[in-house]
């Protein structure tokens, strides 16, 4: 659905689906076959060739185990080498982005409750105030129309960039320190949990804006932060479609961690035609039905 909507919607030059062993069947593959600038890409040594770091991305590559940190890799050379704006699977295009594409980049910022920086914090009242939004998140969460109360207070939260969508020209010069952060990491550090992912961007961006990337608020492209956005999939929210997404929402992410934590079951074709009346499947009719 995220290459569907973004034919749709954007219609690119190309749309490249870049993979490990694809296999050209079932109902994904039926729903992209048919787009006309879709290109397979197989991730190979090839795409770290040139990123100036004496092979450690490539060789990283072969080391890393999660199909995720691949994938961060992967999305900061190809971006390097190529530009463009990556998307993650897990997003559905909702506005053409045109006018973002003067920036030399650009990402955008989620509300969270524990940012990175809060694991080098002494102060408990810091810790106290952590947990008080992660009780509050879920009561969100949990409640019917309990995005609406959250964006009451989504401005309590920290803002941290995602990198779930993420564009920038060749040779980007903040991309480039992306490469050279990976470099001077401890070894051990490099295989961690988001580390090269979510936590590196932020870390490079500071998440705020600079002259080598935009970071925009959450609204563009997570109208519906994490956790919260399990009320996409939300019984009655078909009807209420235009009041989660803001004017200026370009693409909506929607966290594939929903799928084990609240939908108990694989999204598949199925479980869109069982629930026509959510949120989630407005969007597809919308945004990315043929």
């Amino acid at each position: 659905m995220a290459m569907r909507s973004a034919w749709k919607i954007q219609k690119p030059e190309s749309i490249w689906l870049v993979h490990e062993g694809l296999e050209k069947k079932g109902d994904g593959w039926d729903a992209i076959k048919d787009i006309p600038t879709l290109q397979l890409m197989e991730a190979n040594d090839k795409n770290f060739e040139g990123l100036h770091d004496d092979g450690l991305c490539g060789s990283l590559f072969h080391t890393l185990k999660s199909p995720a940190s691949r994938a961060n890799l992967l999305r900061l050379a190809l971006l390097y080498k190529e530009g463009g704006v990556y998307l993650g699977t897990d997003v559905i295009v909702v506005r053409p982005w045109n006018d973002l594409l003067h920036q030399p980049a650009f990402c955008g910022v989620e509300p969270v409750a524990f940012p990175n920086n809060i694991y080098k914090s002494l102060n408990p009242f810091r810790w106290l105030q952590c947990g008080l939004q992660i009780v509050f998140r879920e009561v969100c969460v949990r409640s019917p129309r309990g995005y609406e109360v959250f964006r009451l207070f989504e401005g309590k939260f920290y803002s941290a960039v995602n990198n779930a969508v993420l564009g920038a020209e060749p040779q980007n010069k903040l991309i480039e320190r992306a490469f050279d952060t990976i470099r001077k990491m401890k070894p051990e550090d490099r295989l961690k949990r988001f580390r090269l992912g979510t936590s590196l961007i932020q870390k490079l961006t500071n998440n705020q804006s600079s002259p080598e990337m935009t970071v925009f608020p959450s609204s563009y492209f997570y109208p519906l932060g994490p956790e919260v956005s399990a009320h996409w999939f939300r019984k009655g929210t078909d009807t209420r479609l235009d009041d989660m997404i803001f004017a200026d929402t370009r693409a909506v992410h929607w966290y594939n961690s929903v799928e084990e934590r609240f939908l108990k079951t694989k999204l598949d074709r199925a479980w869109f035609e069982q629930h026509p009346d959510t949120a989630f499947a407005e969007m597809v009719r919308r945004y990315a039905t043929k």
